[in-house]
């Protein structure tokens, strides 16, 4: 695990960037397909307000976790 943070920590800005919106992608897809294995059926429009909801839903829990 050391030898990863001294990994990340050479990347430059721009590459770290790159990682955390790819990471942030799959997090959204895996949320995604979680929601439609649930509803098969579920409109796009629909799809997004429940991801929206459930980031919502868990920003929340981080703002009263800091409290």
């Amino acid at each position: 695990m050391d030898k990863d943070w001294l990994r990340l920590g050479r990347l430059r800005p721009e590459e770290k960037v790159d990682l955390a919106i790819g990471m942030s992608d799959t997090c959204i897809r895996v949320c995604a397909e979680g929601i439609r294995a649930q509803r098969p059926d579920i409109s796009d429009e629909e799809l997004i307000e429940r991801l929206r909801g459930r980031f919502e839903w868990m920003k929340r829990g981080r703002r009263r976790r800091k409290v």
